[in-house]
């Protein structure tokens, strides 16, 4: 498997590219708000908060976070570690959920008293991942999506903080990093009746109607594999524009 480390130029919207100590500091948000990398001690925050937005929230990543073992890898490679060796390493050991949890980004927005108001959890896709295992593609492009394709699982922003523009601070350096990192698709979906596709329109994805999808498979392996909402959700994507 090639390996896959973070680009030398270029980065999402032409921000100044993130550092592993950047985000491990925090990044500057609205209002006094820095947006960061999770850390163990704010399991239970994030837990709290992200739980509370998605009623499928893996329970695996969260007591990876809580272990220090959640987006290690991706917070590595900031600083140009490989992401393509240790998947393999892992995937050989039988050891997939874990590299999994070390492909997942944990984001946290912290107000002035270092307090969490506002969590982000990206994953690698096991929809797209089980959907590659059922088509004739080779296994290093089943791993390859994990390192393409990441799906942002849930946000959640503390009730006294919202209309702040936390959540949206939070999507943009979500995009940013997993762009930076050479990921060409981000994704997610919220539940209908919530009508939150003029918002997700406005931080730059685009949203689809209940009868769309979207083929993943062609770019990957050269076969349609299609991806959408379930019932009662609506999908939204962005693909990283060429060039970036």
């Amino acid at each position: 498997m090639a390996k896959k480390k973070a680009r030398k130029t270029g980065s999402s919207a032409q921000l100044a590219r993130l550092t592993r100590q950047q985000v491990l500091d925090g990044v500057s948000g609205p209002d006094g708000v820095r947006i960061g990398f999770a850390v163990p001690e704010e399991a239970g925050a994030v837990a709290a908060l992200l739980k509370a937005a998605a009623d499928d929230l893996e329970a695996g990543h969260l007591e990876a976070l809580a272990r220090g073992r959640c987006g290690t890898w991706l917070l590595d490679a900031l600083a140009g570690g490989d992401l393509g060796e240790p998947l393999v390493r892992a995937t050989a050991a039988g050891e997939l959920q874990a590299a999994a949890a070390e492909l997942s980004l944990p984001l946290v927005a912290r107000d002035g008293d270092g307090q969490v108001t506002g969590a982000l959890l990206g994953v690698p896709s096991g929809t797209v991942v089980s959907g590659l295992s059922r088509l004739p593609v080779s296994r290093q492009q089943i791993l390859m999506s994990m390192l393409t394709f990441a799906k942002i699982k849930a946000i959640a922003v503390s009730e006294d903080a919202r209309g702040r523009g936390i959540g949206a601070a939070l999507l943009k350096r979500c995009v940013q990093w997993y762009e930076q990192l050479d990921y060409s698709l981000l994704f997610g979906e919220f539940d209908t009746g919530r009508e939150l596709g003029p918002y997700y329109t406005r931080q730059g994805f685009n949203v689809l109607r209940p009868e769309q999808a979207i083929d993943v498979g062609t770019p990957l392996g050269g076969i349609p594999l299609h991806l959408g909402a379930g019932p009662g959700l609506t999908f939204f994507y962005r693909w990283r524009a060429p060039g970036r």
